[in-house]
């Protein structure tokens, strides 16, 4: 009985599985069929499913096979039909499987972003807010004074870190690649961050929002250059020193500076965190107690990070 029983549960989940995949790889199929082709000239068939992605798929369409597909399984299902997030988890949910938490979301998001700025707003240095979508949300006043950047910079539409990186209306793109050593150090930084964008973001790369976004970032020629380049390092190019032009008001000279940048959580998940600077050199400790930052106290508090 108990055997029947079960029989029935693996049964009645198996043709839920096969109704999701079908759902998915039916609606792929229209999609591009609108389109007229395929970049990669998928045609989103059950025999190209099966082949590709999930070799017993059709000997479960037929019955030769009662097995569920394993969660891996699943997931490389997700990846051939280009599943957004949500319908990865529902493929998941129907297989039994937990569904994936990639990000923070809803309250939980709030919450993380209300302790972000909660920290910032005593933090002594230099900082920003940045989500997975790297949009940056807050900065303080500090770091508006050590790149150029004004209150409106942020709140005038969507700000994000690649706008800031790349973007040449922007005070950073020139100020921190000034000569050879600098612009290496800029471009090591840029190639960091998209890897981390694509990295942190590989489940919502189907996703309607990382569409958008990246046909926005495509504006920046530099930006599709680097998409498809490697960091050349498996360190954190973020956390080596980058140089950058300050100066103390519009009316003081250019002077170089070596700052370093440092990530702080605020959860369990990368994002959101804030992302924050410290003086690398003489000239950076002279500019940050400039900014008002009190740098020797600041440096004994946060030696544990560098």
């Amino acid at each position: 009985m108990i055997h029947s029983s079960n029989a029935h549960m693996e049964t009645k989940v198996l043709k839920a599985v096969i109704g999701e995949i079908e759902a998915v790889r039916s609606k792929r199929q229209q999609q591009y069929r609108e389109l007229d082709s395929h970049p990669e000239l998928k045609r989103f068939t059950q025999q190209e499913l099966n082949d590709v992605a999930f070799t017993s798929f059709k000997n479960i369409l037929s019955g030769r096979s009662r097995r569920i597909p394993s969660r891996t399984a699943i997931m490389d299902i997700a990846d051939y039909l280009e599943c957004t997030s949500a319908e990865r988890n529902d493929l998941l949910l129907a297989a039994g499987y937990i569904p994936e938490h990639y990000e923070l979301a809803g309250t939980a998001l709030k919450l993380a972003l209300e302790q972000a700025k909660l920290i910032l707003s005593g933090l002594p240095l230099p900082a920003f807010i940045a989500t997975h979508k790297f949009d940056i949300t807050e900065m303080n006043p500090m770091f508006q004074g050590l790149y150029g950047l004004s209150y409106n910079t942020l709140h005038h539409g969507r700000f994000n870190m690649i706008h800031n990186h790349f973007s040449s209306d922007l005070p950073i793109r020139k100020r921190s690649s000034f000569n050879e050593e600098s612009f290496q150090k800029w471009e090591s930084h840029a190639i960091y961050g998209i890897q981390t964008f694509k990295l942190n973001n590989m489940y919502f790369r189907y996703d309607a929002w990382y569409r958008d976004l990246l046909q926005d970032f495509n504006r920046y020629e530099e930006f599709r250059t680097y998409w498809d380049y490697e960091a050349e390092s498996p360190a954190d190019p973020i956390s080596e020193p980058k140089m950058l032009l300050a100066r103390k008001g519009e009316d003081s000279e250019w002077f170089p500076i070596r700052v370093r940048q440092i990530h702080i959580s605020v959860s369990s998940y990368m994002f959101p965190r804030i992302e924050a600077f410290l003086p690398e050199d003489l000239p950076a400790r002279h500019m940050f107690e400039w900014l008002g930052c009190p740098v020797e106290s600041m440096l004994d508090r946060y030696q544990v990070i560098i």
